[in-house]
């Protein structure tokens, strides 16, 4: 196909919501306003500044629903809020209900925060009830839930459609990564980066390189973690790994990145696909909503797994990662449980897929968002694998994966350097 030279116009975000973000799921109580624990409690979690607020929209519901009760949000900084919030809990003046992740592998992961007695046990046998055993991998620890998650996103990239047709560029579902790096020396001449990546914040990167390993790694052992696990392979040992960072270094040397990624913040991110000098980059799917409603509509992303190496299948990451959880020393423990199990009953699950743009807690791909429309073939058992972190030991593996990806753009670090400290990180 050929190119075409594209006049891009700058679209205005509404908000200075950012890409943070996008990196960034009852009880059947009588009325839980009744009791006589107190009926105010908080509610704290991370938020990019002026950002969609699904979250607040969540407790309002409750409230609404609930007569007597109020919830206190407590918004915080994404690059803080993990540190702030295990002081908090560890010094026992936490939040009553708060932002978290599943598993063990990332931070502020629920599994670990539960091993050391912070996290309020829930109703497991309601939750089983309300929840599909797909998504409750990483909330539940021997048999018991901690938290519940709030949404089951697709963890790929997000691409601006529009300006990948207006600039010429072919980029599908099927797109091999040869066939895009290809394509990027046009691109940027025309000024416009292919690829966007924050490799200020580790965070970006290490999606990003999640991203490949989805096809290079997991695609084909989707059992990888486990072995790493038993000791029967390691980072450093993996073609899997060193292909996924490979696949980096391939297209930022090809021109596929924007100058300065290695350093660059998540304004980057947003400033570069609202101005219509960046095309796409990794991030959960919710982003899609976030960038459409930043930009009062204007800004059309689809979701797309990163693209896979010449003979290989391309999937994505399904994640229901985000979710919420309770203080074990809360002042008011029935009426936490009774907001966090009802916010995981199919009609709040289904609310909370809608204003995020992700998919129903039950796994529906019948009737997707129109961003999802470029994917729904992968959307099946075959095409997706689950989000590798959730099952890692401890956050240090992530965040030597996102400090090391820039550290190879930046040539301090060498690929095998890198997958070595991860294995160092596993301990």
């Amino acid at each position: 196909m050929a190119r075409k030279h594209v006049r891009r116009s700058t679209i205005v975000l509404a908000t200075s919501a950012s890409a943070a973000l996008l990196l960034a799921g009852c009880a059947g109580s009588a009325d839980a306003g009744d009791g006589e624990e107190p009926q105010t409690i908080t509610f704290a979690y991370s938020i990019a500044a002026d950002a969609q607020d699904w979250y607040e929209q969540l407790a309002q519901s409750y409230m609404d629903s609930h007569p007597g009760v109020t919830i206190e949000i407590q918004k915080y900084g994404l690059d803080g809020y993990p540190s702030l919030l295990n002081t908090q809990l560890n010094a026992g003046n936490g939040p009553d209900v708060f932002y978290a992740l599943s598993g063990t592998g990332q931070n502020p992961s629920v599994g670990p925060l539960a091993d050391a007695g912070l996290v309020l046990p829930l109703d497991s046998e309601v939750l089983e009830e309300s929840l599909p055993e797909a998504v409750q991998a990483g909330w539940v620890f021997d048999g018991t839930f901690y938290g519940v998650p709030t949404s089951v996103q697709v963890n790929g990239l997000v691409m601006n459609a529009p300006l990948a047709e207006d600039s010429g560029i072919e980029w599908t579902a099927d797109t091999t990564l040869e066939d895009l790096a290809a394509q990027c020396g046009g691109a940027s001449d025309d000024g416009i980066a292919v690829l966007g990546l924050a490799g200020a914040v580790p965070t970006a990167p290490a999606i990003t390189a999640l991203g490949f390993a989805a096809s290079t790694v997991y695609g084909p052992e989707p059992d990888w973690n486990d072995q790493r696990a038993a000791g029967d392979t390691t980072f450093a040992a993996s073609d899997g790994w060193k292909d996924a960072l490979q696949a980096i270094k391939d297209l930022d040397d090809a021109g596929c990145m924007q100058p300065g990624a290695e350093g660059a913040g998540f304004d980057a991110l947003t400033n570069g696909v609202a101005g219509g000098t960046m095309l796409a980059f990794a991030a959960p799917s919710s982003a899609t909503v976030t960038l459409a409603n930043a930009s009062g509509g204007a800004l059309q992303m689809a979701v797309l797994p990163m693209p896979a190496p010449e003979g290989l299948d391309p999937k994505v990451l399904l994640t229901s990662t985000d979710g919420i959880a309770g203080n074990a020393k809360t002042k008011s423990p029935e009426l936490v449980k009774d907001f966090i199990q009802w916010s995981a009953e199919p009609e709040q699950a289904a609310m909370m897929a809608e204003i995020q743009g992700t998919l129903p807690l039950g796994g529906d791909t019948a009737e997707l968002p129109e961003a999802y429309q470029s994917s729904q073939e992968l959307l099946t058992a075959e095409g997706t694998r689950p989000y590798p972190p959730v099952d890692w030991p401890n956050g240090a593996v992530f965040d030597a994966l996102g400090t090391g990806v820039t550290g190879i753009l930046t040539g301090q670090l060498t690929i095998e350097q890198v997958l070595e400290s991860m294995d160092t990180a596993w301990g």
